[in-house]
């Protein structure tokens, strides 16, 4: 009995340690860091902000760490988003179901079946070329009476020295109308007769200016070395903080250049990353802006390497530089009437993913821009509790009482079962004495 006590007691350690260590997670004492953020306004509605470099520096990649707090402790759901430009488009199947001509003018009408979703865009088709022609967009959902979705708007064609100009997309207001029709009116300079409409496609595309956040940083001094065997120079950039980039803006002092370039990351100098590579180029007589270097994926960094081959032309000057990536922007709703200011807690590397449903049900696109938010600086958390050590580094001496317990039980059930073996052989030996005095 009481090593069953005894054993039972050892279990209720485990799983009471195990329960505080879940305990603390829901806290905010694994958070070790804070700023505050103070929305601009008192009044209900939606509010974002902009999480800052050092924030970023302190947390995890994917931000899941970061926790929004009003002064009275209620956890306040947000929306991460990356403002990265949006060029998204949906094609819509379109069926030709009507084509005639009236005058100058051809239409074709087009049915998007029962259940279409939004669309915005059509792109037409047409013969010839040289041309500047008026469309009419119209949109039903009975193919008998039709509204006018756009009008005035027109589509081109020019050639000139083996080079072709175009442009075949109107847009118009997001619609659900199951069939749409598209007029084209002729061109009264070049067209002899109504044009030839060949195609109709519809899509639903999302056009959508990002957020860029851009930071000056260091223009470190340079290294000179070969590049595949030709004289280059170097330039190692401190981001100044471990963060996001996609791009970089340099200043050069030089009149007309053109070198190509490759950019790393050095995260790691023993396994550093191709980030970029292309050309750095100014013609004589061009404007002295910076020269944009955009990655074609972002990089988690705090230092890059900007290597440019010289060959045997002078060193660049480059006399500025600054970095530049998709703003990381915090959408949420205060529902009543806060106090001020909010805390914004970060810096907790074992956070689990919040999944808050205000993210799901936010729509993609805003009605109205949500109001702009201050953010304070980085701020020690002074409730921050570290992580506790596992059972065994917190206590090492239980391993040894668990083993011994252990040890000591399977001792007493080889003892018992020793015991009953001896019995059952007693047994049976007096058995077969009696058998035989029988």
């Amino acid at each position: 009995m009481k090593l069953r006590s005894l054993i039972v007691g050892v279990a209720v350690v485990v799983f009471a340690a195990m329960f505080l260590s879940a305990s603390a997670q829901e806290s905010r004492g694994p958070w070790p860091f804070f700023v505050e953020v103070t929305p601009r306004a008192r009044a209900t509605g939606l509010y974002d902000l902009v999480v800052p470099l050092e924030v970023m520096d302190k947390s995890r990649e994917d931000l899941a760490d970061l926790r929004l707090y009003s002064p009275q402790g209620r956890e306040i759901p947000y929306a991460l988003r990356i403002r990265s430009d949006i060029d998204d488009k949906r094609d819509v199947v379109a069926r030709v179901f009507n084509e005639a001509r009236v005058g100058s003018t051809t239409e074709m009408s087009v049915d998007l079946g029962d259940s279409p979703g939004e669309h915005n865009e059509v792109e037409i088709e047409t013969s010839g070329s040289n041309f500047r022609r008026r469309v009419e967009v119209q949109g039903s959902d009975s193919a008998k009476d039709w509204r006018t979705l756009k009008t005035g708007d027109v589509i081109f064609s020019f050639e000139a020295q083996n080079k072709t100009v175009e442009s075949k997309r109107i847009s118009y207001p997001a619609s659900r109308f199951r069939y749409l029709r598209v007029r084209v009116s002729s061109d009264e300079l070049t067209d002899k007769q109504a044009p030839v409409i060949t195609e109709v496609k519809v899509a639903m595309a999302r056009r959508e200016k990002g957020e860029l956040t851009t930071w000056a940083v260091s223009v470190p001094g340079h290294q000179l070395l070969r590049n595949q065997g030709s004289p280059a120079s170097s330039w190692t950039i401190d981001l100044g903080a471990r963060v996001p980039c996609d791009r970089l803006a340099l200043e050069i002092d030089n009149e007309s250049f053109s070198r190509p370039f490759e950019i790393e990351s050095v995260e790691d100098p023993q396994n550093m990353r191709f980030v970029a590579a292309g050309e750095l180029t100014r013609r004589i007589g061009e404007e002295r802006k910076p020269l944009v270097v955009a990655f074609e994926n972002e990089v988690y960094a705090r230092k890059l390497r900007l290597v440019i081959t010289d060959y045997s032309n002078e060193l660049l000057s480059i006399t500025a530089i600054k970095a530049g990536a998709p703003a990381r922007q915090i959408v949420f709703e205060l529902k009543e009437s806060e106090a001020q200011p909010l805390r914004l807690y970060f810096g907790n590397s074992k956070a689990i993913v919040p999944h808050y449903d205000f993210e799901r049900e936010l729509p993609t696109k805003l009605a109205a821009q949500p109001v702009r938010s201050e953010v304070g600086s980085i701020t020690e958390n002074p409730d921050f509790k570290p992580e506790p050590q596992p059972l065994t580094e917190r206590i090492p001496w239980l391993i040894y009482v668990v083993l011994t317990v252990s040890s000591l039980a399977l001792l007493m059930i080889l003892v018992s079962l020793a015991r009953v073996a001896t019995r059952g052989g007693a047994s049976a030996r007096e058995s077969d004495t009696q058998t035989s005095d029988g």
